[in-house]
């Protein structure tokens, strides 16, 4: 073991679903006899797992939200995260539940690369006080709650005042979550490694304002205008913060903060299938 790459393996499954649980038990075994060391948690209760060792590998059974979920709990911890996809699409899940042998044997024998990944840390003030913060490896949607209204926000990039965007909302993206809902707002697909994020306007009023790619190295800050009531800031589609009226969300990107383990065909891969499997839906109609 003192060549190998890992020597201990945190298999994280997806949160009540007997199918994940029962192969990382399966798993474990395989790997025990390998001489591996294995701790199976869930993934909403990774943050309080402690990890000593110096190093680990994280493998995910569960589909992209369960991947969002624990990429974000292992930001810049250096921990690479291979995905069993007990999904849907998995575009962040490289290997099939049939192929789990075959796929943890690549991954143990370094054939599958790192894919460090560009995230987006957040924070929001109120009152001139940072009251909450995070990350967020797919997107950060800022929007209305209930009722369908626009939202009027104060934009200043880099320190550059920009004006005030009326719309219906507004996502930040990154590479990674470039083909989710910034997608289908109508903002580019970025491929994964590239050095940038995405601002897409959600239906600006008069289409003011074209989505916008962003290097790096900018820093977002978006105030709530007075007029603005009900609005709030949704992290990957998992978390929801309410913005009061007044309030600053100040969004920046973090590169390389997370790491996942595959290869750069597979994310073509899933846009390629993505497109063929609408288009073929759309036939069949």
């Amino acid at each position: 073991m003192e060549n190998s790459l890992y020597d201990h393996i945190l298999l994280i499954c997806k949160k009540d679903h007997k199918g994940a649980h029962n192969l990382a038990e399966k798993i474990a075994l395989w790997l025990e006899k390998k001489s591996y060391t294995t701790q199976i948690c869930l993934c909403d209760t990774l943050e309080n797992v402690q990890i000593t060792s110096k190093k680990p590998l994280a493998i995910v059974l569960g589909g992209d939200g369960t991947m969002l979920s624990v990429g974000r709990s292992l930001v810049d911890r250096n921990i690479p995260i291979l995905g069993i996809n007990f999904g849907k699409v998995g575009f962040l899940t490289n290997v099939h539940p049939n192929d789990w042998e075959e796929g943890l044997r690549q991954c143990l024998e370094g054939e599958l690369p790192r894919q460090p990944r560009l995230i987006l840390k957040w924070r929001q003030i109120h009152a001139n006080n940072q009251v909450v913060q995070g990350c967020a490896v797919n997107d950060v949607v800022i929007s209305h709650g209930a009722l369908a209204r626009l939202i009027c926000v104060d934009l200043t990039i880099n320190d550059e005042h920009m004006g005030v965007l009326r719309c219906d909302g507004i996502i930040l993206a990154t590479p990674v979550g470039s083909s989710g809902y910034t997608a289908s707002a109508g903002g580019p697909i970025l491929f994964a490694k590239t050095d940038a994020f995405v601002f897409t306007p959600i239906c600006p009023f008069l289409k003011s304002v074209s989505p916008m790619v962003f290097p790096s190295t900018c820093i977002f800050k978006i105030r709530i205008e007075p007029t603005t009531t009900d609005c709030y800031l949704t992290v990957d589609g998992q978390e929801g913060h309410l913005i009061e009226p007044n309030d600053y969300i100040e969004i920046s990107a973090n590169p390389n903060a997370v790491i996942f383990l595959g290869r750069d065909e597979i994310f073509l891969e899933r846009i390629r299938t993505r497109g063929l499997v609408l288009e073929q839906t759309y036939n069949n109609n």
